[in-house]
């Protein structure tokens, strides 16, 4: 325009613009619009923060303590909901945080000024979300393949191609995650990995991003391992309800018996005990065992006529005289010092034929329990 347009721009006062005394150079001036920018990135991690920065410039120079109204609306609606506002700068700049976002979002960002003198156009940006849904069966089989998928999508609908995900598991919700084993999405966005296992677990899948798309949120999806199905050799039922929730037999000592651990040392409700076959119960504490240690006197399987042990037990299931059955609850694992113990376990063993109630001599009998264990666990 002819001679230009003075700004006369105070603190906190109208933006207001003079026009010229040359009335020729422009009869019927226009005032200008503030121009107002606005960022923030493309996309962000379901759930996660946002900060929307802003500006507001005359000219191209920034205007300082002005108000930006910040909006926002779900993409293709048509109406704009208040969001909040934030004061300019000295450089004209203004942020305003948003602690979550679920879903993706177009905001935008306006300027009126107080008088309604100068205002703006509503500069917006659209922000996409990305995330990750697990697809996991909640109960599986002991030892049953099983396949854990997890779906990379941008806004929920479009499945993100050719990215690599990060798979860990862990056995329970305070325990560490493993090792990260690495998978990559299929066209439809969906990475998967095929695993066997024998305890309960929880596998976490998570997408950590690249420069151009934001990290997915950690998915976790607990599966129920079912307990091994009860097996017997000759007869003979592994005394833990869970085989496969003992440790391995290369853990196992032989003194009287045979000591074994739950993994974890688990003890308690979470660590149960089984009859290892038939026979009635004799006798209930054993001096060293603890107050509950039950003998059960053996009427079928190999050790048939002979008693059978279970040291540093807690709570029990049964009672002297009772009869019991191949695989019936008798006992847990006894939490804390139970008898001569330093941590939960279960102290197994038979005594010799003819013998008394319990407990035979060290090394007399434990390795003739160590075989019948081992073949009944394998």
């Amino acid at each position: 325009m002819g001679g230009g347009l003075v700004a006369a721009i105070g603190a906190l006062t109208p933006l207001v613009f003079i026009p010229s005394a040359d009335a020729s150079a422009d009869p019927a001036p226009t005032l200008p619009l503030a121009a107002v920018s606005l960022s923030a990135p493309a996309t962000i991690t379901r759930g996660g923060p946002v900060a929307l920065s802003a500006r507001l410039t005359l000219a191209g120079v920034g205007v300082p303590e002005r108000p930006l109204q910040f909006v926002s609306r779900a993409p293709g609606s048509t109406a704009w909901q208040p969001l909040g506002q934030a004061t300019t700068s000295t450089d004209g700049l203004a942020t305003l945080p948003v602690s979550t976002v679920a879903a993706a979002t177009e905001y935008g960002v306006f300027y009126t000024d107080a008088a309604g003198v100068v205002g703006s156009t509503t500069a917006t940006q659209l922000v996409h979300v990305i995330d990750m849904k697990p697809a996991a069966p909640t109960t599986v089989a002991y030892n049953a393949p099983v396949r854990l998928a997890g779906h990379l999508l941008e806004d929920a609908q479009r499945g993100i191609a050719q990215q690599r995900v990060q798979v860990r598991f862990r056995s329970s919700a305070t325990s560490a995650w493993s090792s990260p084993a690495w998978v990559t999405t299929d066209r439809t966005g969906v990475a998967s990995i095929s695993r066997r296992f024998t305890h309960t677990f929880q596998v976490g899948m998570r997408f950590l991003g690249t420069s151009d798309l934001a990290a997915s949120p950690l998915a976790v999806a607990t599966v129920v391992v079912k307990p091994r199905p009860a097996t017997s050799s000759a007869g003979f039922r592994f005394p833990f309800l869970n085989p496969g929730q003992a440790e391995s037999p290369g853990s196992w000592t032989l003194d009287q018996g045979v000591d074994m651990f739950a993994y974890g040392q688990a003890c308690g409700a979470a660590a149960k005990l089984v009859a290892v076959g038939d026979g009635t119960v004799i006798q209930t504490g054993i001096s060293g065992f603890g107050p509950t240690a039950p003998v059960i006197q053996m009427s079928s399987g190999p050790f048939t006529g002979r008693n059978v042990y279970y040291g540093h037990t807690g709570h029990i299931y049964v009672h002297v005289g009772e009869r019991v059955h191949t695989g019936q609850l008798v006992a847990q694992i006894g939490c804390g010092q139970v008898g001569y113990s330093a941590a939960p376990h279960l102290e197994i063993g038979v005594g010799e034929p003819g013998g008394p109630p319990c407990c035979p001599p060290f090394h007399a009998t434990a390795s003739q329990m160590y075989r019948r264990l081992v073949a009944a666990l394998h």
